[in-house]
């Protein structure tokens, strides 16, 4: 019945978006708090519950924020290394909409008319006593759209402009300011890349990457030492094809070898696939990597390519523009005195209500539009291990975005090192078997448009997957640590 009255709701404001609805929950609304592209705040209705006729509540999203007012005293590691969870944006928790009047609720609660006449005034808030009065309507354009806008003027001596289109255009409250980018849904304005746009190449382009995993080990009464996996790997991309929601790469590659004997698997690395001759990525899969870039500013997350999950570390995310434009997502600083940029949230020591101390390992995380993955660490300040992912060198669209280090290349790989899965029977009617793997990867199943149809865990070195309930055609089998195989499912 919900999932009805949502379907509902979401046509009827879709209707409503010439008609001076606030928040359309189809949309995302980007907005800046500085005046730049870049974009602080991203409102989002998680859930629609009818209330009346014309009545509903719409959820929307929270953010993490950090609390530089918190003392070392509550447990923390320093004075405002603190972050505080589930905390409003500056239009709350939720809203009530009563047809045109919006009621949002917080430490806060203020009121918008929607469908105020110039002249009109009622309360804003009544905690504080702050009146509001529509004072202006005019067209205008907004993102190159025909539009009709009004002014409303708090008695605070704040301004707030609404769209008929878009909803709120700009927001002031105890001077601050955020302003409206893009909308996401209606495909207007400043929007966020879809994922496989941070891993948009083209044939020629050149990456170098430095992953490293080494665990340090003090045994009693010995010396320390190391196991390692730390090398250098270069792809230039040869060739692409794709859809919308794909894009696979033949490449070529060349790399450097471990500096110490592997003594880890690759379950303990940092999970980003490396190609051999191809490299494959899908919408679905970038999403399941990479979760940074389908977040929103100001999110909490606690999973990433290097992050072990025993650890129970956190971040909150952050967007940024680069001087051509182009998007990046990050880690925010928190307490950059411990350990290196980013610090991270101990997700597993809260210190009061939906408050967490900052983390002392070391982590800092960037992806750039174009380029891709930039860096990815995480470093425990128990220096017991380390896990790094770096782009070293990158050659995009034929200008030197980091200049590649020179290297004694060894190009090709051993086949002992990187022995290759085989899928037999291949075509499949109901099962097929995959050989060369190593027990305790994942597996995973899409089908041509991206969508994830069966993942499931190795248990051994020849395992044998059931397709049955898979409709007959083409698919992509990919495996931690092997190229990705299409396989075919036919009957």
């Amino acid at each position: 019945m919900r999932k009805l009255t949502f379907l509902l709701v979401l046509a009827s404001t879709a209707a409503q978006a010439q008609n001076w609805a606030l928040l359309n929950p189809a949309y995302r609304y980007n907005y800046s708090n500085d005046g730049t592209d870049t974009i602080s705040n991203q409102i989002r209705v998680m859930q629609v519950d009818t209330l009346g006729p014309d009545s509903f509540r719409y959820e929307l999203n929270r953010i993490g924020v950090v609390c530089d007012t918190c003392p070392a005293s509550l447990g923390g590691p320093c004075d405002g290394c603190y972050v505080r969870v589930n905390q409003p944006q500056f239009l709350g928790f939720e809203c009530i909409v009563a047809g045109g009047d919006w009621l949002f609720l917080a430490t806060d609660t203020f009121l918008i008319r929607s469908d105020a006449s110039v002249g009109a005034t009622w309360s804003f808030n009544t905690g504080t006593g702050i009146t509001a009065t529509v004072d202006a309507e005019w067209s205008d354009s907004t993102f190159t759209i025909p539009d009709t806008l009004r002014r409303i003027l708090l008695s605070s001596g704040d301004t707030l402009i609404i769209s008929s289109s878009f909803g709120i255009i700009r927001f002031e409250q105890g001077g601050d300011r955020v302003d409206l980018l893009g909308v996401e849904g209606a495909g207007v304005g400043r929007l966020f890349p879809k994922p496989l746009a941070y891993f948009d190449y083209q044939p020629g382009d050149q990456l170098v990457y430095h992953l490293s995993s080494i665990y340090y080990v003090y045994p009693q009464g010995g010396f320390p030492y190391y196991w390692s996996y730390d090398h250098f790997w270069q792809v230039v991309i040869k060739g692409r094809s794709g859809s919308t929601d794909s894009v696979e790469y033949t490449s070529s590659i060349a790399r450097t070898y471990p500096l110490t004997q592997n003594s880890i698997t690759l379950s303990e690395a940092c999970n980003f696939q490396m190609p051999l001759n191809s490299w494959s990525f899908t919408a679905n899969n970038v999403v399941e990597d990479h979760a940074i870039l389908a977040a929103y500013p100001g999110q909490l997350l606690e999973s990433s390519t290097c992050f072990p999950s025993f650890y129970e570390t956190g971040y909150i995310v952050r967007h940024g523009i680069t001087p051509s434009g182009a998007s990046l997502m990050k880690a925010q600083v928190i307490a950059p005195s411990f350990g290196a940029p980013g610090g991270g949230v101990e997700m597993s020591q809260p210190v009061g209500p939906d408050l967490f101390p900052s983390s002392t390992n070391e982590m800092n995380i960037l992806y750039e539009e174009g380029v891709g993955l930039r860096h990815v660490r995480f470093i425990p300040s128990t220096s017991v291990a380390e896990l790094i992912v770096e782009l070293v060198g990158a050659i995009i669209g034929g200008d030197t975005i980091i200049p590649p280090p020179v290297i004694n290349w060894q190009v090709g790989l051993p086949e002992e090192q990187f022995s290759d899965i085989t899928i037999s029977p291949n075509p499949a009617a109901d099962a097929f078997t995959v050989s060369g793997i190593t027990k305790g990867r994942v597996l995973a199943i899409h089908d041509l448009e991206g969508r994830l149809v069966r993942n499931a865990r190795i248990t051994s070195a020849n395992e044998t997957i059931s397709v049955q309930d898979l409709q007959p055609g083409s698919y992509l089998l990919r495996i931690d640590g092997h190229r990705p195989h299409r396989f075919i499912i036919a009957r």
